[in-house]
């Protein structure tokens, strides 16, 4: 992808920092210093035209700084080594919520809101095809049934996913999550109402992050982020938090390339009989196979088969 027409500032008045968070015009850019710079862009940095829509949370950045406005103007995008993206629907272009981040934190809670399969995997599906390491916060564990909640460890674990039991209410399992958090650039996601922000503030008091309730009635949560914002950790590292996730469709995700990650499938997929086997209704399918026979969980199946329907031919 090319990002920026224009060659590297050499000048020494030019600043390097990174994209914490973004209004509709400006952007809140870490230089290092106590508090970030707040940037515009160069009306001339894409040839495009569309840069507005092509600088995120996380996108390392050239800025010059105007030091009449106590501003800076953005003057290069770095290239990415990874990106959370969803696909363009209904007209709206295709968005990138976060660059560079290295693992996703997939917070799901056991109860108040139920625990979703589906939205699960489809976030492990969105970190693995943008270059992110899937992380699983199982949270509210203290409302959690003990079966339950060890059927769930168990399934990812043996998967071979990190996964985290936290409580933001107890509290428990938040020295472990410092512990994930530190030195690394970590994005927060997950259904709203499941804890995302609550976990944020049981970690950082300090910090500024509003806690929304949960529809009683409906067992729904009520989104309290309404776009990514990047925080720099008192150790090292940021964490970004991003809004409730309801439905993401992947950037690079087909229907052909679907079951690649879903690791499970990897050692039977070769042995189906068509190589372009869709795992769905195919005659002598390995996969389908392994799920009656009890080597790939069925629930992590209808998940699969969910996610390829949503998908476009």
């Amino acid at each position: 992808m090319r990002d920026s027409e224009a060659s590297p500032p050499t000048s020494s008045k030019f600043s390097t920092g990174v994209v914490l968070r973004r209004t509709r015009s400006f952007y809140y850019v870490d230089l290092g210093q106590a508090e970030p710079r707040l940037c515009r862009i160069r009306g001339n940095l894409f040839q495009d035209n569309a840069s507005e829509a092509r600088v995120a949370v996380g996108d390392v950045v050239v800025v010059e700084p105007d030091a009449a406005e106590d501003a800076g103007w953005i003057r290069e995008l770095q290239p990415r080594h990874s990106r959370l993206a969803r696909r363009s629907r209904e007209g709206l272009p295709e968005q990138t919520l976060v660059a560079n981040a290295e693992q996703l934190l997939i917070v799901a809670a056991l109860k108040r809101p139920e625990f979703r399969h589906g939205v699960v995997d489809r976030l492990i599906v969105a970190g693995l095809d943008g270059g992110l390491t899937p992380v699983l916060v199982l949270n509210k564990a203290d409302l959690g049934e003990t079966q339950e909640t060890a059927t769930i460890q168990k399934l990812y674990s043996d998967l071979g996913y990190t996964v985290l039991l936290t409580s933001a209410t107890v509290p428990s399992g938040l020295n472990e999550l410092r512990a994930c958090l530190r030195q690394r650039t970590s994005v927060l996601a997950g259904h709203s109402g499941v804890g995302k922000s609550s976990l944020v503030k049981a970690l950082y008091p300090d910090w500024e992050i509003r806690v929304g309730a949960v529809n009683q009635k409906r067992g729904k949560g009520r989104h309290t982020t309404t776009m990514a914002q990047m925080f720099r950790l008192p150790k090292g590292g940021y964490l970004v938090d991003t809004p409730g996730i309801r439905e993401l469709e992947p950037l690079g995700v087909t229907r052909k390339t679907l079951d690649q990650h879903f690791v499970e499938f990897a050692p039977l997929q070769t042995q189906c009989r068509f190589a372009s086997c869709s795992h769905r209704h195919e005659p002598d399918c390995a996969v389908q196979q392994g799920v009656a026979e009890g080597a790939i969980s069925a629930v992590r199946y209808r998940s699969y088969v969910a996610f390829w329907e949503s998908l476009e031919s």
